[in-house]
């Protein structure tokens, strides 16, 4: 583990992790205050409107909501770690993790009007990736190590991009691929950090 010492400016770790925690939750509330209830057009019934526009926005929103608890627990695992007043590098690297939190909220509402798109798809995951290599070189920061398991992570948010056009909105499944390859990662690979 590295060196935590201060040499210079330090942040209250208590304070930066309760701000980091509010960012969160301020994200996760904006988030399902973009799902609308289904609204019909003629010759439409209340139940197709709802299964065709409201059912996908609460499922990309469970899925969002899923990972960004992911990435709230190994947050909070990392913020274990800290001395009680954190390193400038530190406190920098949460706020680019943090920066793409906020944008998720935008990500998941473009990826709602055209989730067959590459381009809402991309932004979208592109999101998540960056939330991913940020948390991971905060982690890098703290424990010394790169986690074995951003590389992967990146990947799996990123693979959701090719499957846009063939499969549209369905295309966030694939993220749930995430966790078992993390596990087998482990299993081949007892030496390596999880992921972080």
């Amino acid at each position: 583990m590295p060196d935590m010492k201060t040499d210079g400016p330090a942040f209250n770790t208590a304070r930066l992790e309760t701000f980091s925690d509010a960012v969160m939750a301020v994200a996760i509330t904006l988030m399902v205050l973009h799902i609308d209830a289904p609204q019909t057009s003629p010759g439409q019934s209340l139940g197709q409107a709802f299964v065709q526009v409201t059912l996908p926005a609460i499922i990309y929103f469970l899925i969002t909501f899923a990972v960004i608890v992911l990435f709230w627990m190994h947050h909070h695992d990392l913020f274990i770690r800290l001395p009680e007043f954190t390193p400038v590098r530190a406190f920098w690297l949460n706020m680019g993790f943090l920066a793409m939190i906020c944008l998720l909220p935008f990500g998941l509402e473009f990826f709602s009007t055209q989730s067959n798109s590459y381009v809402t798809v991309s932004v979208y995951a592109g999101l998540m990736a960056l939330a991913t290599l940020f948390l991971g070189a905060l982690a890098r920061q703290i424990t010394g190590r790169w986690p074995a398991g951003v590389g992967i992570s990146i990947f799996v948010f990123l693979l959701a991009i090719p499957f846009a056009s063939l499969i549209g909105g369905w295309c966030l499944l694939v993220w749930w691929i995430d966790q078992p390859i993390q596990r087998i990662w482990s299993a081949r690979h007892p030496d390596a950090d999880a992921n972080p």
